[in-house]
């Protein structure tokens, strides 16, 4: 997980960028009508998020032509974001550019590595549909990590997974995934969660949950992979010069190197793994 700076829009603001663009003018008076329940939606959001309390907010589990607020359905609070904040003729769109725009290095902040192309709703609009243009619900991610991530929606902080808007300090600094070498041929990778014995219960199952819900341990072995393949010969002309302890240095050198960029990345997790393997060091590579 990569941590961001949560973005900075007014959801007032946001949401009547898009409601100003529904031609319908009884649909866009009945959407007007209730923006200030949507601006409370907002601000249980921006209370609860920090301490990690969104699971505690509550979901419309009604079908979309249910009226959940005012005299508004879930379909039409929906669209709001569908039709009148996606599409690139919209002028709500330059919004969604700048949230994508915002990932760190344009890389999905969910799992590291994909590119982030489109916006994740954290909590789901199917489910929230107040939240459908809330800014702070909307987190840029790649294709994978927003159409691949598991269904079911919290009920309980530890079944969270981490939102890169609030969730930084510990989750952040302190290492928590790790990778080990299992001796195939050729070599693979298998990821895990270790998370420090002092963090609490609560912190611990959240980083589980975080690794689960994006199915980060297949996605990172297969990331893994190609890299392995294109150190095979640079590791081998360590070897050929100064034996395996040359090899063994290399990789602790990538390993702290990219420690000091993302604690948690996979890249990190695989250079530890592969300096730790005296296996691997000896020829295990090749």
């Amino acid at each position: 997980m990569r941590a961001m700076t949560a973005p900075g829009y007014c959801p007032r603001e946001v949401y009547q960028a898009c409601t100003n663009s529904v031609s319908d003018p009884g649909l866009r008076f009945r959407l007007n009508a209730v923006v200030e329940s949507i601006v409370q939606s907002g601000e249980e959001y921006l209370d609860k998020g920090p301490t990690g309390q969104l699971y505690s907010i509550a979901s419309n589990e009604c079908d979309n032509d249910t009226v959940v607020t005012g005299h508004v359905t879930k379909k039409e609070l929906k669209d709001v974001y569908s039709f009148h904040m996606v599409p690139r003729t919209k002028p709500a769109r330059s919004i969604y550019d700048s949230l994508v725009a915002s990932a760190p290095f344009g890389r999905c902040p969910f799992c590291g590595f994909g590119h982030a192309t489109t916006l994740d709703h954290y909590l789901p609009k199917s489910k929230f549909p107040k939240l459908s243009v809330m800014p702070l619900n909307l987190v840029p991610s790649c294709k994978d990590c927003n159409s691949g991530k598991q269904a079911r929606t919290p009920t309980t902080e530890e079944e969270q997974s981490l939102h890169p808007y609030f969730d930084q300090s510990h989750f952040v600094e302190c290492q928590w995934l790790f990778a080990r070498v299992l001796q195939t041929s050729p070599v693979t990778l298998q990821f895990f969660v270790s998370p420090p014995n002092d963090w609490s219960e609560t912190s611990k199952s959240r980083v589980h949950a975080h690794f689960d819900e994006f199915r980060l341990a297949a996605r990172y072995a297969v990331e893994s992979s190609s890299q392995l393949a294109c150190l095979r010969d640079t590791l081998a002309i360590h070897r050929e010069i100064n034996g395996a302890e040359a090899v063994k240095q290399h990789l602790n050198i990538e390993a702290r190197s990219s420690s000091l960029q993302y604690r948690n990345s996979w890249q990190t997790a695989m250079f530890q793994a592969l300096a730790n393997s005296d296996w691997y060091c000896n020829g295990g590579f090749l």
